[in-house]
């Protein structure tokens, strides 16, 4: 048996996913684990589904991010398998071509985030980024160079997303313009965020960007939309020298 984190691609579009995945995070190389936290546990790993390993997922803490095509079979069968092998917490990502998600057409297993991103073309890399996202979010500070806020772990995801249906917003911008493109980020979302139950605002900029404080304005900014009594949180992570000057990620459980 084993824990950690895994990520598990189904169908055509999750394997494509699963295989961009795996090309990304091999090139991180050492640039990711400080050396006296570089232990295989705490490494991200990467399968398709189906799969001989299924034994690996009985039991213990580990904890599971599924992709795949809502239409595929394969997607649904792979839910399914995963959930009875009674994950910690399984962050399931959704692939829809184009037509957009009703909230109430799924009905999460409730040690599951359902993660819909915004209806787009089918882009096997961006749902590779937003599941490495998910990864990074959750690994700490003290073991990884783009770790969150210290203070956010896989418990807060639970309490804020676990049967829930989560969408998920982002947007990226240069340095000189990231407040006025943030602003405008949050006019676009102004209706589902005054209604979630759940937010996760993901910060993401390079350090000659994106600080502490700044990213404290930031959420203030964001806080003002939302109603009293949602649960919040928000992470903090420094991007290398060649990634984007500024990113968001938004989670909204709905």
């Amino acid at each position: 048996m084993e824990e950690g984190v895994h990520f598990v691609g189904a169908g055509d579009d999750g394997n494509r996913t699963a295989i961009e995945l795996s090309r990304i995070y091999e090139s991180l190389g050492d640039d990711f684990f400080d050396e006296e936290y570089d232990d295989p546990q705490r490494h991200l790993r990467i399968h398709t589904f189906p799969f001989t390993e299924m034994a690996c997922f009985d039991g213990g803490d580990h904890s599971i991010i599924l992709a795949g095509s809502v239409d595929d079979p394969c997607w649904q069968e792979a839910r399914k398998a995963l959930h009875e092998s009674r994950p910690y917490l399984m962050a399931t990502i959704g692939i829809d071509h184009e037509r957009g998600i009703c909230p109430e057409t799924f009905q999460p297993f409730p040690d599951e985030c359902l993660v819909f991103p915004g209806p787009s073309p089918f882009d096997p890399v961006e749902v590779a980024q937003l599941a490495l996202q998910i990864f990074f979010i959750h690994t700490p500070w003290n073991v990884n160079s783009r770790g969150s806020l210290i203070g956010y772990d896989l418990a807060d995801t639970k309490q804020l997303f676990a049967g829930k249906v989560t969408k998920v917003g982002k947007m990226s911008s240069d340095q000189d313009h990231y407040r006025q493109n943030f602003s405008k980020f949050l006019s676009e979302n102004k209706a589902d965020l005054s209604r979630a139950q759940g937010i996760l605002m993901s910060f993401w900029g390079r350090d000659d960007v994106l600080s502490i404080p700044k990213a404290n304005e930031l959420w203030e900014e964001t806080e003002h939309l939302l109603m009293p009594d949602a649960h919040k949180a928000f992470t903090f992570h420094i991007l290398p020298e060649d990634g984007p000057d500024f990113m968001t990620t938004l989670f909204l459980a709905l």
